[in-house]
């Protein structure tokens, strides 16, 4: 019987196929590099937890054990600094909103104009929790399957990745009490859930996956979907209470950018 380690590194080296020629043909042409994305999270889910996928992109659930899986990439565009535009709108404050040109990560200069004056890289991916879907299935949905990929390093000649998955239950306490507050809002349902942040490391996730991928291959350094010892953050995020920590968010609308 396959070992399945070599099962999901198998699956994983499938996917991802040669990197660097993905990341060549991906920087010719200026589009941003997602070579897992969620359509196949979930058949990594599927593969890790010995389910199936549904089979079809409209069937409620992501996998016949009602799983819900999430996925988050990090290696996003660059803003360029060079070729900017404006076309009137200013913020409340009255600040000039600019308008730039997308640089995908792997390039070191706009393709656009050839200037290397680009912005910092984004970290603010977030993992798409809909407070509603929560509420509403929290007595049949089996838990929040999140992947996360990041470059080792933020910068455009990093050809290491780090790839990790967690899973959060359902009926987290803290998760839930984000949902109820997100739900009864007046705007927005979409949870603003950051990786690596505060409401990531309160809602106690357990690590199931740890892979490294590279030119080389992938290298699976942990896999343990039975793992249920929730990763413990920095000691920052636990100095409030959930109570205090609710009231200081401002849930009238979503923040950066959402990855399902």
């Amino acid at each position: 019987m396959k070992d399945k380690k070599q099962e999901v590194k198998e699956l994983l080296e499938y996917q991802l196929g040669d990197i660097e020629v993905g990341i060549k043909f991906h920087q010719r042409y200026n589009q941003p590099f997602d070579p897992l994305g969620d359509s196949f999270t979930e058949m990594l889910h599927a593969c890790m937890y010995d389910t199936l996928c549904m089979g079809s992109g409209g069937s409620g659930w992501d996998t016949y054990d009602k799983g819900e899986s999430k996925f988050s990439n990090r290696l996003q565009s660059r803003n360029c600094n060079s070729c900017k535009t404006w076309d009137g709108r200013v913020n409340k404050n009255g600040k000039k909103i600019w308008n730039y040109k997308k640089v995908m990560f792997f390039l070191s200069k706009c393709p656009v104009c050839g200037s290397e004056d680009l912005g910092k890289y984004s970290k603010d991916s977030r993992f798409g929790i809909a407070s509603k879907s929560h509420l509403e299935y929290i007595d049949e949905m089996k838990g929040y399957r999140l992947t996360l990929l990041e470059p080792e390093t933020f910068d455009s000649e990093c050809r290491v990745f780090h790839l990790r998955s967690w899973f959060i239950e359902t009926k987290d306490k803290y998760l839930t009490e984000y949902a109820t507050r997100q739900f009864n809002s007046p705007k927005s349902n979409g949870i603003n859930f950051m990786p690596l942040g505060q409401d990531f490391y309160r809602s106690s996730p357990c690590l199931h996956l740890d892979a490294t991928i590279s030119k080389d291959g992938v290298e699976i350094n942990y896999l343990n979907t039975e793992n249920k010892e929730p990763e413990i953050g920095d000691e920052k995020f636990y100095k409030l209470s959930v109570e205090e920590i609710m009231n200081k968010k401002s849930f009238g609308k979503e923040r950066g950018e959402l990855s399902r």
